[in-house]
């Protein structure tokens, strides 16, 4: 992003919390120095862009994204918009403007979306919008890390009803019902309502559940990472959250357009600042800016132990 760009976001989020210059720069900068990032004549610095998202209640990372990226994820909100309010054929089109990086969290709307039109047309009495309906999400479910045993069984269900075929299709909706990923992606559902609701305790029941479960080989380990570390970031446990954050990005060393990692890289993001590591939570925000733009990702920065006794130095 430009000087010039990255100052005309910083002004334009200042201007929309109604905040001057003089309550945003505090005693952390100058007056002058804000006028001169705003108008695109300075850059900066790491520390006093992670002070300015502090201060304007937003991610480093919102001030690094792209009009481009923030499209991107406008797309997938819109969606998810006419998705709850029942408007499945524009649902799917503003889906179809979802770049391939963002791929996997559009399919899994996607099925869904397909599923409810199956639902509708299997009542409207329509088999041959069923039998397309159906076949789409079912395409669209396998085509997705978030895949839901439930959804497809559920298609399986409608091509059931409506194909000579049917006993064939039941026999695999039974199947699919008897998977032990179908308990487990919902334990991983319930315990994201929790979070979203900020039932930490109950969030953790649930996750605590899925240890030794045999679930390694049906479920995101990376995910249940994700989410372990959100509730330590919810009890104020900085420091064991990006521990397992970090778990949870070892779990996707193969998989470097994991749909979760913007959510992971803001999460760290986070957590960093809150330690007071400043270096760190640079470099997750412009990691989950590549992950955004497809640029290559910055080396994280090391850590090294001073000559002075109980101090690090990151360089």
């Amino acid at each position: 992003m430009s000087k010039q760009a990255l100052g005309q976001k910083i002004k334009e989020l200042r201007l929309a919390k109604k905040l001057t210059q003089r309550e945003v720069v505090g005693d952390f900068i100058t007056r002058n120095m804000l006028s001169q990032i705003e108008s695109g004549t300075a850059t900066p610095s790491v520390r006093t862009l992670a002070y300015l998202a502090k201060v304007l209640e937003v991610p480093v990372s919102t001030l690094l994204e792209s009009e481009e990226t923030q499209g991107v994820a406008a797309d997938l909100a819109e969606a998810k918009r006419l998705y709850r309010q029942g408007k499945l054929k524009p649902c799917m089109a503003a889906l179809s403007r979802v770049e391939e990086e963002f791929a996997d969290e559009a399919n899994a709307l996607k099925a869904k979306a397909s599923l409810k039109l199956a639902q509708e047309a299997l009542l409207a009495g329509d088999f041959d919008q069923v039998r397309g309906h159906a076949g789409n999400a079912i395409a669209f479910n396998d085509d997705t890390i978030y895949g839901s045993q439930s959804i497809k069984a559920e298609a399986l269900l409608c091509l059931d009803e409506v194909t000579n075929e049917g006993w064939d299709y039941f026999m695999q909706y039974q199947s699919a019902l008897q998977s032990s990923f179908l308990s487990a992606h919902s334990s991983l559902i319930n315990a994201e309502m929790y979070l979203n609701e900020g039932n930490f305790d109950q969030a953790q029941i649930v996750l605590k559940s899925l240890e030794g479960g045999g679930y390694s080989e049906s479920i995101d380990m990376g995910r249940i990472k994700l989410l372990q570390g959100r509730v330590a970031m919810g009890r104020g446990k900085w420091d064991e959250a990006l521990c397992l954050f970090r778990e949870a990005d070892e779990c996707w060393a193969d998989l470097p357009r994991h749909a979760l990692r913007p959510s992971l890289y803001q999460n760290m993001e986070q957590c960093a600042i809150e330690l007071g590591d400043y270096k760190q939570a640079h470099y997750f925000a412009t990691m989950r800016l590549a992950l955004a733009t497809g640029e290559a990702p910055p080396c994280e920065p090391q850590e090294e132990v001073s000559k002075v006794p109980n101090h690090r130095v990151i360089r």
